[in-house]
C-alpha cells in the first residue's frame, strides 16, 4: 500500500529530524482517514515498517478483543481509524498491578503511551477495530513485561503467551455478549 509506505517515510524523517512522540500523533492522526479508507486494511495486522528506533504497525482488533496488562518499555502512538480502543491503565504496587485510569480512544483520534506505561486494551464494540501503532524503539526486543491475567504476576513479556491470554480474554469478552434467544 503505497501510502503506508509514504505514512513510514514521514515518521523515519520526523525522527531523523529530532521528532518525537507529539509530532509522530499528528502524522498518525493525519494517516488514519487513509488507514479506514483502505479497504485492504481492515482485517489485517501487519508490519508496515521495523528498525531498531521505529516500529510501525497495521492493527485489527478483533469484536470485543482484550489484551492483558502489559508494558512497552519505549514510548508509543495508538491512533484509531475505525472503531475505538478503551485503554485501562495501572501503577505497579507491592501486591500488583492497580487501575489508575481509563481512556477510550475512538475513531480519527489519537493517544501518546509514554515508556513508562502499564496498560490493557479493548475492544469495546461488536465490531473489529483498526488503528495503527507506532513505537519509538524496536518493541519486538525491547526489556517488556505482561501480567498474568489469573494472578496478577508480573512475568518477562513473551509472545506466545501474551497472544494466548489475548486470545482467550477475547473469547471470555465475546460470550458475555452472546445473546441468548427468547424462550
Amino acid at each position: 500500500m503505497s501510502w503506508l509506505k509514504e505514512f513510514a517515510s514521514a515518521c523515519k524523517q520526523c525522527l531523523e529530524d529530532g521528532g518525537g512522540p507529539d509530532e509522530i500523533r499528528s502524522l498518525v492522526q493525519q494517516a488514519l482517514s487513509m488507514q479506514a479508507a483502505n479497504p485492504g486494511q481492515d482485517a489485517i495486522d501487519e508490519i508496515v515498517y521495523r528498525s531498531e528506533d521505529l516500529l510501525i504497525v497495521s492493527l485489527a482488533q478483533p469484536p470485543h478483543g482484550e489484551t492483558p496488562i502489559h508494558d512497552h518499555g519505549i514510548w508509543g502512538v495508538i491512533g484509531i481509524a475505525d472503531g475505538s480502543e478503551e485503554n485501562v491503565f495501572f501503577r505497579q504496587t507491592e501486591h500488583g498491578p492497580v487501575e489508575i485510569n481509563r481512556r477510550t480512544v475512538n475513531t480519527g483520534e489519537a493517544i501518546i503511551l509514554g515508556a513508562g506505561v502499564i496498560h490493557k486494551i479493548r475492544n469495546p464494540q461488536a465490531t473489529r477495530s483498526l488503528g495503527l501503532h507506532v513505537y519509538g524503539g524496536a518493541l519486538l526486543s525491547a526489556e517488556r513485561h505482561m501480567w498474568d491475567p489469573r494472578t496478577g504476576e508480573r512475568l518477562v513479556f513473551e509472545q506466545s503467551r501474551f497472544e494466548g491470554w489475548c486470545e482467550a480474554l477475547t473469547a471470555a469478552g465475546e460470550a458475555m455478549h452472546i445473546v441468548s434467544p427468547a424462550n
